[in-house]
Formats: C-alpha cells, structure tokens, sequence
C-alpha cells in the first residue's frame, strides 16, 4: 500500500486554486477560469501535474474499495450456500437471503411499476432497468414503458396552431399512427419535444480586442474574454422565462423560476412547428414597439435525445412590419440541464 505524499501548505493551497479554476471551466466561464490557473501557477509550478496524480489516486482509491465490497458480497454468497446445505439449521438470518418479490409478481404488476417510474423521470426509469436483468428486460424490451412515456410527455408539448390548421390537423393521433403505428420507441427517438425538469443553458465566450492608451509603444492590443449565458426555463401552460445575464449557473437555476423571476428575465410564449420533423421551435415575446422570435431546432447531444436547443435565427419586427436579423455569429446551442428541484418563493 503506497503511502500518501504530504503536501506543503503552498501546494495545498496552489491546488485548492486550481480546482476552482476546473469548476469555472466546466462552468464555461473560461476568464475566471484562466485567472485561477495563473494563480495557482504562480504558487506551484507544478500544480497540474500534482492535481492530475491526485484525481488519481483518489480514483484508485474508489477501485480498490469496490474490489474489496464486491470480495466482501462473494464471502457473503458462499457463506449462504453454505448455511443452506446445513439442514439441522433452522434459525437463518432472514435478512441475508435473496429477495423472491420478483419472482412472485407477475410482468403485469411490474409493467406497472415500471410506468409509474417513467412518470417520474427519464432518469428513474434508467435506474430501474439497471437494478436486475428482468428490469431490464421490462424497461426497455416491453413497448409499455415507451407508450407511458409517449403519452406524458407529447401532450404537454405545445404545438403552433396556425401549422396544425394549415396542415389539417385537429389531433396528433392519427399522424401518430400513420408516421410510427406501435412503434413508441421509434416516435420517442425521431420525434422531438421539450423537457420541462430542468433548464436550457447556453454559455458564450468570445474575445473583444481593444486599443492601447494614447502614447503606449506595444504593438499588441488588450484582448478581453466576454462570457455571458442564456437561460430558458419551458412550462407546459406555453410560457418560457428567459435570461441573458453573466451571473453563472450556480447564482441561476436553483432559483430560475416563475415565482422567484429575476429582475432581468422576460416571460415569453413558445411553440413547436412542424419543420425539422416536428423539431422547429420559436420563442416570441413583444412589447409597444417591436416584436421578438427566437427560433431553434431541437436536437440530440450524443446519446442524449432531443438534450439540444441549436440556433437557427434571431428577429426582430417593429411596428411597421420591418424585420431586422440579429447576429448570432457569437451564439451558441442551449444544453438541458436537470434541475431535482427548484427553490420556492417562501425558501
């Protein structure tokens, strides 16, 4: 077993520093981030090499005592195959023995569990299926799960009237049928729709230079990192509160919310069209004077289905029916961000 290296008071500190840098940049907030790496540096040189052997070992600290509790489950098998070949015991400790609830209960009442779960959230129901291989199976080898979450999820997406009417659309069944029949998992993966447990979290950095003072001889002009971030929050009613602010999701979204509405933000409408195989999103809001659509299109992240919000223009139209095209050559996609909870007004 290796011994840990204790570290001076310097390097403690160097390292403190630079794992606030990590959290600004993980933040996107890569000013401060850079601001506390320069920091540290300038305590211990070698900070990132000491910061990078200590995620290390800390992450083979975890290994090693996963092996020991997954050793320690394998003794407690054999010890119970052991008490179950001895017949002349009969006082066994109940609390070590398997648990036969799935054996005894029927796909039927699980199914229902499961659908319950899904109601929950996306997450619950993954969780679920990694409990055992029946869940698994269940979860997601079944179309009911699908058809659970089909049918909580669609309903509460608000769709542009104006499209529905002009396609000839009074209900979504039909199309339903007609575009995916039974086939729930295939409608989830293709058809997009917006999650209301979280937030939608869009950082932009980018660099403004400016100009020397009068008289200065250096060649080089100042060079500034601008970060700021767009929040949106979605409500099934068809309400979106928006932010444009550069204060960092840790001072937001606990508290991003109608109830508790920043100062800053603005309510809007948003509703979902039919371009972009039904991924066509807009956000609108108006004053005396002008009107506002944001427009986006919902896409995947990876694995993550239907998790991005990519830009596809920004306008503005005044009373006079002139619309004018903001620039969104800084812009970049909103990323969901769960949220378990949100703070209340009286909290």
């Amino acid at each position: 077993m290796t011994r840990t290296k204790v570290l001076n008071p310097r390097t403690e500190e160097a390292i403190s520093i630079w794992e606030k840098g990590v959290s600004k940049e993980k933040d996107g907030s890569m000013s401060d981030a850079i601001n506390f790496y320069r920091r540290a540096l300038k305590l211990d040189e070698n900070v990132e090499k000491i910061y990078r052997k200590k995620l290390y070992d800390e992450w083979n600290a975890l290994m090693q005592m996963k092996k020991l509790s997954l050793s320690s489950s394998e003794e407690t098998e054999i010890k119970v195959a052991k008490m179950e070949e001895l017949e002349d015991i009969e006082d066994v400790d109940e609390s070590i023995l398997p648990c036969w609830i799935l054996d005894m209960l029927p796909n039927d009442i699980l199914l229902k569990i499961v659908g319950h779960v899904v109601f929950l959230s996306g997450e619950s129901w993954v969780n679920l299926s990694l409990t055992c291989s029946r869940f698994n199976d269940l979860c997601f080898r079944t179309s009911t799960p699908y058809k659970a979450f089909k049918d909580y999820i669609y309903p509460k997406q608000v769709y542009d009237n104006e499209a529905m009417y002009l396609n000839g659309i009074s209900t979504f069944s039909v199309l339903e049928k007609e575009l995916w029949g039974d086939d729930y998992a295939k409608m989830i993966k293709d058809r997009p729709f917006i999650k209301f447990e979280g937030v939608y979290i869009s950082v932009v950095n980018y660099l403004r230079y400016g100009s020397n003072e009068e008289g200065s001889f250096t060649l080089l002009n100042p060079i500034q990192m601008i970060t700021y971030y767009r929040y949106y929050r979605f409500y099934e009613d068809g309400k979106v509160l928006r932010l444009l602010t550069t204060d960092e999701p840790q001072q937001i979204v606990k508290t991003f919310s109608r109830e508790t509405q920043p100062r800053e933000a603005d309510l809007c409408s948003w509703n979902i069209g039919f371009d972009n195989n039904f991924g066509r999103l807009q956000v609108s809001r108006s004053n005396d004077k002008y009107i506002f659509v944001e427009t986006l299109e919902i896409k995947n992240q990876g694995h993550r289905i239907h998790h991005r919000l990519k830009w596809i223009s920004s306008t503005v139209e005044d009373n006079e029916g002139h619309v004018s095209e903001c620039s969104l050559k800084n812009e970049k996609a909103f990323f969901f961000s769960r949220v378990k909870s949100f703070a209340t007004k009286d909290s």
